[in-house]
């Protein structure tokens, strides 16, 4: 639930301490029987007699097992805060609720809502704070379906992105950061206008529908060997508001003069403008992991296509993409090799945002960003053609339990490389080949707390060393 953009680190949020602080402090409330919470609470430290002690053992038992003996057709309601951290967002905060209906023959339950309430802050340019990120969405899941091989997911939702990064088209687009020029203490409204040089706002409201079945299941007890299909669609509609002086205001601008600059430019640079669009998914996903969250070996591969008609400003295109994970253990859970790799062209006049993610069934930023090349901004590069690939070392060595609840800490090193090309032929705009330029690198190693089966926490510093940007990231779930 991979809007960004900060290019110094003075410019950085609190620690990241704060975020795996309420993380943890979350976890802790959970496991934590309400009978210890309330003792504390009181502020008792005495021990009470063996013989009192024996008795409420034996009934917290007792309500545990009641409570584990859960009927197979019931309803129910969980919440949880929402916390990470982000370099190119900030801190973020927010609620996530859901509920249930559980009934026999069905897995993992009959139906589900989930609701999100999110968004982040992070220091703004110059000084106070701001709300760069929003982001608010109802999802309704229906699996189970045809005898367990139909998935149905839909999802209304709300987005506003105010630092949405473009920094021009290609591979081989510049940061100059003009702001390092100016004292934001003698020049504050210079200083801001000079940190929205590479953002603009974007406001999207968007509604999400998807079927995802079985096509064939050979899947022995120990792994998953499954072939499944997609179809979907989704409907948004963009409103664009570069900020004055910004990279993407200039490119607009020049875009309408009759130059040689402007002419290249308005081949590429579409949906500027207050637009709507439709967008059809189509795909495939072969999937033989031992694990859908913490996988030691097997495949997940996606093969997709999403289009779009054409509704508002001819944005009509087709972008396709083969996405594929592999692992492998090397040491049983102690040491497991991960290696992804992406391919993703795009076709046709598609707004220019479309330009900076790739995917169909897993839709992300990238190059750059905490779900693709750590270490490089999000929204760094954009282009119709894109190459990526991921290389992880992941460990789990210390398992422990919180009461009845079993965790797993771990550790990973990576190294993360992508790159765009605008045409599959040179572009030139400025007098330089704008697909100039080699593979963007991000380099680092993180921890990883693994909380059940399906729960995990990652934390990611890392260098990019060709862009010279350190990033921090706390998010749940692997990256692939």
């Amino acid at each position: 639930m991979n809007a960004e953009q900060r290019r110094s680190r003075r410019d950085l949020p609190p620690p990241t301490s704060c975020a795996a602080a309420l993380l943890l402090a979350s976890a802790l409330t959970l496991v934590a029987p309400p009978s210890a919470l309330a003792r504390a609470s009181a502020g008792e430290v005495g021990a009470p007699s063996a013989a009192a002690a024996t008795k409420r053992e034996k009934k917290e038992k007792k309500e545990k097992k009641k409570k584990a003996e859960k009927k197979p057709d019931r309803l129910e309601f969980g919440g949880l805060p929402a916390t990470n951290y982000d370099s190119d967002l900030g801190v973020g905060f927010g609620v996530i609720a859901t509920l249930a209906k559980f009934s026999p023959g069905y897995r993992p339950y009959r139906w589900r809502i989930e609701f999100l309430l999110y968004a982040t802050a992070k220091r703004a340019p110059g000084r106070g704070v701001e709300i760069p990120f929003h982001d608010d969405y109802v999802n309704i899941d229906l699996p189970g379906l045809w005898g367990n091989r139909l998935r149905i997911n839909s999802v209304l939702g709300f987005r506003k992105f105010s630092t949405t990064g473009y920094y021009g088209l290609g591979n081989n687009s510049r940061n100059e950061r003009p702001w390092e020029a100016i004292d934001a203490d003698v020049d504050p409204e210079g200083f801001t206008t000079a940190r929205r040089t590479y953002q603009y706002d974007r406001i999207y409201p968007a509604l999400q529908f998807n079927a995802r079945f079985q096509v064939w299941d050979q899947s022995p007890p120990t792994h998953r060997r499954r072939l499944e299909a997609f179809v979907g669609t989704n409907f948004s509609y963009s409103l664009i508001r570069p900020y004055a002086g910004s990279k993407l205001a200039q490119d607009v601008a020049l875009a309408q003069t009759d130059t040689e600059d402007g002419r290249t430019l308005a081949r590429y640079l579409k949906g500027t403008d207050d637009h709507a669009l439709w967008q059809i998914n189509l795909g495939m996903l072969w999937d033989t992991r031992d694990h859908e969250y913490a996988p030691t070996r097997g495949t997940f591969t996606e093969l997709s296509t999403r289009i779009s008609p054409g509704v508002m400003e001819r944005l009509s295109y087709a972008g396709f993409t083969l996405n594929t994970s592999w692992y492998r253990s090397l040491a049983k859970r102690y040491l497991v090799l991960a290696v992804r790799g992406i391919g993703d062209a795009i076709a046709g006049d598609a707004p220019f945002y479309e330009l900076a993610r790739f995917g169909a069934f897993i839709n992300r930023d990238g190059p750059g960003g905490s779900w693709s090349v750590r270490g490089v901004p999000r929204q760094r590069y954009y282009g119709k053609f894109k190459a990526l690939t991921n290389v992880e070392l992941r460990s789990e060595f210390l398992p422990f339990n919180i009461r009845s609840q079993r965790f797993v800490l771990g550790a990973i090193a990576f190294v993360d490389a992508g790159r765009v090309w605008l045409d599959r032929v040179p572009v030139i705009l400025g007098g330089q080949n704008v697909n100039g330029g080699g593979m963007k690198l991000g380099v680092g190693g993180g921890l990883r707390l693994r909380w059940g089966e399906t729960f995990i926490v990652r934390v990611d510093p890392a260098y990019s060393i060709t862009e010279k940007n350190f990033g921090v990231y706390i998010d749940i779930g692997h990256i692939f």
